[in-house]
């Protein structure tokens, strides 16, 4: 995995975020055609994505697209994105894989958390990562081959970037990301449009034809212009339309790169395991400046990357294809390609994920870790949400002038919905939340004692069996507190997680103390 800093948010459309739905009125007929697309193309391409985007599900994935690649580096945005990391499981595991891998880990210690995770990978990189494994997760399940279409679409992407790097472009993240959708038009076809799809692939398998033929006549555009007008839909920046439309050879230096890392991965898909060697014979002739051996170590260290990145995600199922494209690309490169050792993690007892987390939140409440306050509450929600068990996490922070106490940030499902209802008056109206954060005594409901009729009341409106709040004392004063609950009918956490909960809290406490002091 290769890190960068270059900014892909400054190329995005000033009204991505505006997309949400598509209709009829999104594709005026008067429009301006697509660039090299005719009338009678444009009006098929209108028609079929017009079908497409009324379905329901793809508006939504490209809004969840859209808010993932995208954003600052502010705590809110590091909380939204620690949401999405920790919502998919499998991707929290290919995160700290990532963390612990070779060219990431820093010392002897190894990650354990997934908010850590983020700040050794870059959220940036990070992004990237889960806007991939949302965009593979959404269509993998639909059949065996969507998810080969979605291993290739993961495959591009990090062949792009590997590339993109030896050939110095200075904005590798931009080459991942239009590699990852090089072929939504296909990917989006064979979804949406699978007996068309397969009537394209028989008459190219079976009648000879070519694949631009073949889509001429059912569907009457070739994927990549349906490609592109899906990038333009969701906002994408330009350089993923681009990548869509690159070429092998291209006369553009980024679509050179898209096409090349295309053409990687279009080699070691062979059907024949004898044309592999060819194939990659034919990119290296297009390819002037790339030795075999620099494209056997992009092929290797794309395998690998995409491989851990799948393990959590599709259970498993792609490793028999990963297996084949390894042996076949090591008799297309010979001694030169070498898959490295992939990352392992080993099933730990649950007290010892605890000790792993809270020892790695004791390193960040160092200043010297450089991580910010709201980091490092993040990384000690993250804590409590893995090893509660809890639902919801919620961190809740005095106003300036004391009168108020709202929620700032928090992890777990349907977060964003929940925040803005946590804004409490610091008055006896307040509510069990400002209580028991006055009392300065941390507390977790029934597990310390039954709840009151007032409590109960007010847990029932927020559709929770049990709840938990924290205080957040610094130098004799609080300034807020972690809440914690839990919405279903399990047995309350036993008083060691109430310890545990606890001691995450003395550490925030510390952390903001010593930040304070200087």
């Amino acid at each position: 995995m290769i890190r960068s800093d270059a900014p892909i948010l400054a190329k995005m459309s000033p009204n991505m975020h505006t997309q949400d739905r598509v209709s009829d009125a999104s594709f005026p007929l008067d429009a301006p055609d697509v660039e090299g697309v005719g009338d009678g193309d444009h009006f098929a391409i209108r028609t079929r994505l017009t079908r497409v985007m009324q379905g329901g599900d793809l508006p939504v994935l490209s809004q969840k697209l859209i808010e993932t690649i995208t954003g600052s580096d502010d705590d809110v945005s590091i909380q939204r994105l620690a949401n999405v990391v920790l919502r998919e499981f499998g991707l929290a595991l290919s995160l700290i894989r990532l963390a612990n891998s070779a060219y990431y880990r820093r010392g002897g210690r190894p990650t354990e958390s997934a908010t850590h995770a983020m700040m050794v990978i870059g959220l940036q990189q990070v992004r990237l990562l889960a806007g991939s494994l949302l965009f593979f997760g959404h269509f993998q399940r639909r059949s065996p081959e969507l998810r080969d279409l979605m291993v290739r679409s993961l495959l591009t992407a990090n062949h792009a970037r590997g590339i993109a790097l030896l050939r110095g472009h200075d904005d590798p993240e931009a080459a991942h990301l239009a590699g990852m959708f090089r072929n939504i038009g296909e990917v989006l076809t064979a979804c949406y449009y699978h007996d068309d799809y397969q009537r394209v692939r028989s008459l190219v398998q079976d009648d000879g034809r070519s694949e631009a033929s073949a889509m001429r006549m059912v569907f009457g555009f070739s994927y990549d212009d349906f490609g592109v007008e899906v990038a333009k839909q969701w906002g994408l920046p330009e350089t993923v339309t681009e990548g869509i439309r690159s070429t092998d050879p291209s006369p553009s230096p980024f679509g050179s790169i898209i096409a090349c890392g295309q053409a990687l991965t279009a080699a070691l898909y062979q059907s024949d395991g004898n044309r592999v060697g060819p194939a990659i014979d034919a990119l290296l002739a297009s390819n002037k400046g790339l030795t075999r051996d620099q494209l056997s170590r992009v092929a290797s260290d794309a395998l690998l990357e995409t491989r851990e990145m799948l393990k959590g995600a599709d259970g498993g199922k792609s490793e028999r294809s990963f297996l084949d494209l390894a042996t076949d690309a090591r008799l297309a490169f010979g001694p030169s390609f070498a898959l490295p050792a992939a990352p392992t993690m080993l099933a730990e007892p649950e007290v010892t994920l605890r000790e792993r987390l809270r020892s790695e939140l004791e390193n960040t409440v160092d200043p010297a870790s450089g991580a910010t306050i709201g980091t490092m509450l993040t990384q000690a929600m993250e804590a409590l949400l893995r090893c509660g068990p809890f639902d919801r996490v919620v961190t809740c922070l005095m106003t300036s002038d004391r009168t108020q106490l709202v929620a700032r940030t928090g992890l777990g499902p349907n977060i964003e919905s929940v925040l803005p209802a946590f804004s409490f008056p610091v008055t006896q109206r307040g509510g069990p939340v400002v209580s028991l954060t006055m009392q300065r005594q941390p507390l977790y409901l029934p597990t310390d004692r039954n709840m009151l009729t007032l409590e109960q009341r007010w847990a029932d409106q927020q559709g929770v069996s049990q709840f938990g709040v924290f205080p957040i004392v610094v130098s004799g004063k609080a300034i807020g507190c972690l809440y914690c609950d839990r919405s279903g009918s399990g047995p309350a956490p036993d008083r060691a997680t109430v310890r545990y909960a606890t001691s995450i809290v003395d550490l925030v406490v510390e952390g903001i103390a010593r930040r304070r002091n200087g």
